[in-house]
């Protein structure tokens, strides 16, 4: 990636996405941890130009955490790490086109202490799945959300308390898709979708991963039931390049600094 893009030391990579051509869809949508999200014409990033080039403007200490193609038509799905959740459709009206180098308009509030974790576009007849960093999970029809519009608290997507923690993903699955969990200590494991209780928005879910008391899920990802076994493998490095990130953050976040020896100023 370094020969495709110009990262600057503290850029990383927030979302992949495959297309064809940029005529495939009518627009991508981004989402950034603060709950902004912006619509563009897809045709606006048709270019070869050397280094990328501006897809949104961030404020300082935010960053995206998003990216899907969409039509006027489609429902865009937001969850956030606190288990609150919106669903809104992406029309003109709701969500107005704008350009490039903007920084987009709120798409979900939130109280103290939370984030947004995710944003998928909702399918019919889809599967709501929500899992913690303790292990839990759970599968909702996507016909328990309501599209309510934007900028709202929104509504439960999963209960949450201290013991099962918080959310670290929240996706809209096809029965069939196997969703992949690592943990902390390295352990990998694939489930499907089916294999998930079905269970309502505001409920809490059952183990899906045993986890050692200092252990936690920290990435998951969705893989369609009929990838082969190289493209699942692909899907499991990937995976444990994400979590080995995220540990890597935790360890430096949880440790002590070192003293300077200068006095406080």
């Amino acid at each position: 990636m370094a020969n495709l893009l110009a990262f600057r030391p503290e850029e990383t990579i927030a979302s992949v996405l495959s297309i064809p051509a940029y005529d495939a869809a009518d627009y991508l949508v981004l989402a950034t941890r603060s709950g902004l999200v912006k619509k563009t014409k897809l045709s606006a990033f048709d270019t070869n130009r050397q280094g990328g080039i501006i897809a949104i403007s961030l404020a300082e200490g935010d960053e995206v955490i998003g990216a899907r193609l969409v039509s006027a038509e489609d429902d865009i799905f937001l969850a956030s790490t606190k288990g609150m959740s919106v669903r809104f459709t992406a029309s003109d009206d709701v969500l107005r086109p704008m350009g490039r180098d903007t920084k987009g308009v709120i798409g979900m509030r939130f109280r103290e202490g939370d984030s947004l974790l995710g944003m998928d576009v909702v399918r019919p007849g889809c599967d709501v799945v929500t899992i913690t960093d303790g292990g839990y999970a759970k599968r909702t029809k996507e016909e328990e959300w309501t599209p309510r519009g934007r900028g709202i608290l929104g509504v439960r997507a999963m209960k949450i308390n201290a013991k099962r923690g918080s959310l670290v993903a929240a996706m809209v699955c096809e029965s069939d898709d196997q969703i992949f969990a690592i943990a902390s200590n390295g352990v990998v494991i694939r489930t499907a979708v089916s294999e998930l209780r079905p269970s309502g928005r505001d409920t809490m879910g059952v183990t899906m991963m045993r986890l050692g008391d200092e252990d936690s899920v920290v990435a998951v990802a969705r893989s369609g039931e009929k990838a082969d076994e190289e493209d699942e493998a692909v899907e499991v490095m990937e995976i444990a390049a994400e979590a080995a990130d995220a540990v890597e953050a935790a360890q430096v976040a949880d440790a002590p600094s070192e003293p300077t020896g200068e006095g406080d100023s």
